[in-house]
């Protein structure tokens, strides 16, 4: 969708172009009109480069932080996408995506989204694509106990395990299960009361039975977050912090990220993996 867009704007800058440079008695401007319309390339200048023509076509949205577009993509299948013919190929599921999810970056998200890395790289050895639809995940919590049901939502995102509000599958789950996601996202009926470290997400490898548990220690990123920038996150949403204190804090926030996916597969006892018979 995003080269229509493109090419439609490439179209009306070449009718502009030409309609600004033609004499007024030339009609250059009604026979580029009528290209367009009918279909034909019109011709554009060199110098108007793909990000201008994005920026045009209204797609000119970056992310101030960086690394929210450097994360590695996870891949996946989609049986759904291989049925109705709209991808035979791996998807990339990116980092970004989880971003806008869960409507920011930071420890939590930077958090859920390595568990499902690491959950899948286990269950998915040897460079074999993990299948949405395939994996059930088992919560370390109820939905609205603490940041469970955040977490919950960034690894359905990425591996179609949904609780019960997710498809039933209709048809095709009748016919083979890797399509029905409702109920393999199950969270706990009451809240646990266990402490992050100790709280295990569950994944189970649907056709081989393979499961792994994925525990993950936030108490150790820094920056910590001390009651100070507590304080100053309050003053943040009340748009009272200045300038400066603001400036500060998204350096204090966005490195909390980074240091979970700088540190995930180096750091001892940051995030650690069972494997179960």
């Amino acid at each position: 969708m995003k080269s229509v867009y493109v090419l439609l704007a490439l179209l009306m800058v070449a009718v502009l172009s030409l309609a600004a440079c033609a004499p007024a008695d030339s009609g250059a401007s009604v026979d580029a009109a009528e290209e367009v319309q009918a279909g034909e390339p019109a011709l554009v200048d060199e110098e108007v480069g793909a990000e201008e023509a994005a920026a045009e076509a209204g797609d000119g949205f970056a992310w101030d932080e960086a690394y929210i577009t450097e994360v590695p993509p996870i891949l996946m299948r989609e049986p759904y996408f291989e049925i109705f013919g709209q991808s035979q190929e791996p998807v990339p599921y990116y980092y970004e995506e989880a971003v806008k999810l869960a409507g920011h970056s930071c420890g939590a998200t930077t958090g859920a989204w390595t568990i499902t890395r690491k959950a899948l790289e286990a269950l998915y050895p040897d460079g074999e694509i993990p299948v949405r639809g395939q994996i059930a995940v088992e919560a370390p919590g109820a939905e609205d106990e603490w940041f469970v049901g955040v977490f919950g939502e960034i690894i359905t995102f990425v591996t179609g395990a949904a609780p019960k509000t997710g498809f039933i599958g209709a048809e095709f789950g009748k016919a083979n299960d890797l399509f029905v996601r409702q109920n393999k996202m199950v969270y706990s009926e009451e809240p646990t009361g266990e402490q992050p470290p100790m709280r295990e997400w569950i994944f189970t490898r649907l056709d081989t039975g393979a499961r792994v548990g994925v525990r993950f220690n936030l108490a150790v990123i820094t920056p910590l977050a001390t009651e100070e920038r507590q304080a100053m996150g309050v003053k943040m949403a009340m748009g009272q912090a200045t300038p400066e204190e603001a400036a500060d804090y998204y350096q204090y926030w966005n490195d909390r990220a980074r240091f979970v996916l700088e540190n995930a597969d180096t750091l001892d006892g940051f995030f650690t993996v069972t494997v179960y018979e």
